[in-house]
């Protein structure tokens, strides 16, 4: 699927903030990485709309280091199933998409990394946790910080606007 800027999206994460008991303080947000280097960083409203949307350029040696996890992941990321749920209590959804696999939806990734080993929930999750981290290691050689529940940038890496990329790819085609 090609998507905004042209390029394909080879990974991207969902967090969305949720609770029965209080409404949440903002609607979460996404980070997508495409195949161009270009990640981009979306924050939503507590209704799920679109609020703002930064992006960074990253170097090429990130794409490589995430081909070679991806790769790593092949033996169990074809089986995890698309919806894993700890218990109802949880205080957020995540959603994991992996280039050329099925989005993963988790709800209450915490409750599953505790439990059993043995347990098809605590199996993939503790997967799916470890490449995220993986991933999370790369970006944050490059100034970026993805965890679960945040995202933050050092002030090594200077965020850009949709708008400013598509000023200065016209001003080097000119």
């Amino acid at each position: 699927m090609i998507a905004r800027y042209g390029h394909k999206p080879i990974f991207q994460y969902k967090f969305r903030p949720f609770s029965q008991n209080v409404p949440p303080q903002d609607g979460g947000f996404s980070v997508i990485l495409y195949e161009n280097g270009i990640l981009s960083f979306s924050t939503y409203d507590v209704n799920g709309a679109f609020i703002d949307e930064l992006c960074f350029s990253l170097p090429g040696r990130v794409l490589q280091c995430f081909y070679g996890l991806l790769r790593n992941a092949s033996s169990w990321l074809p089986s995890t199933p698309c919806d894993l749920r700890g218990n109802a209590d949880s205080a957020y959804g995540s959603s994991f998409a992996f280039d050329g696999y099925d989005p993963i939806r988790v709800w209450g990734m915490n409750q599953l990394l505790c439990e059993p080993c043995g347990s098809p929930g605590g199996f993939f999750a503790r997967h799916l946790y470890v490449l995220f981290e993986d991933i999370s290691n790369v970006l944050v050689e490059y100034g970026i910080n993805l965890l679960l529940d945040g995202f933050t940038w050092t002030e090594n890496i200077r965020p850009f606007r949709k708008s400013q990329m598509v000023t200065s790819a016209a001003q080097r085609v000119v």
